[in-house]
């Protein structure tokens, strides 16, 4: 390595500066448009370019010749039979009720959605066929007060009521 930073003539930054290009090329092509706008790589390639280097420019005219010799080529047409069997296949596939609601119907859907199901109808049910009288469902609210004496009444007649502080007095 020399002085100034170079080894056998070359600049240390050069031979990145070549890789970035040659990374550049083969990834989008010579057509600079094509590039990612935002790639830091860009700007050394350009420089490099810029600068006349040799290599540099012989890996874009090799990019430009082969982005030439893809965009003269035809792709084939489909055939016959390809063509008639994508149009038999749309014309069996109807979206109807069956399009939209296929995903609603699966068995990944049923799951949650029955366990939410019987989660439901368990708490109705309790609710329903529940032994303690809830006010406001079936009943006013003079009926509960009754419930409620009547129970602290019957705490009274066993001698409980003491142990409970004292509710029934």
């Amino acid at each position: 390595m020399t002085a100034n930073g170079t080894a056998n003539g070359t600049e240390p930054g050069r031979e990145a500066a070549v890789r970035a290009l040659e990374d550049l090329l083969d990834a989008y092509g010579a057509d600079p448009a094509r590039w990612p706008a935002g790639d830091p790589r860009r700007a050394a390639a350009w420089a490099l370019i810029d600068s006349g280097d040799a290599a540099a420019l012989q890996s874009l005219g090799a990019a430009r010749a082969l982005d030439r010799a893809l965009d003269s080529t035809v792709p084939p047409a489909p055939s016959a039979a390809l063509a008639g069997t994508v149009l038999e296949a749309a014309r069996r596939t109807r979206p109807g009720l069956a399009g939209w609601a296929g995903p609603i119907w699966t068995p990944a859907f049923f799951k949650p959605a029955g366990a939410l199901a019987c989660a439901m109808l368990l708490g109705v049910m309790v609710g329903m066929w529940s032994p303690v009288p809830v006010v406001g469902i079936g009943e006013s609210r003079a009926a509960g007060l009754e419930t409620e004496l009547a129970s602290l009444a019957a705490l009274e007649e066993n001698g409980d009521a003491g142990r409970f502080g004292g509710f029934a007095e």
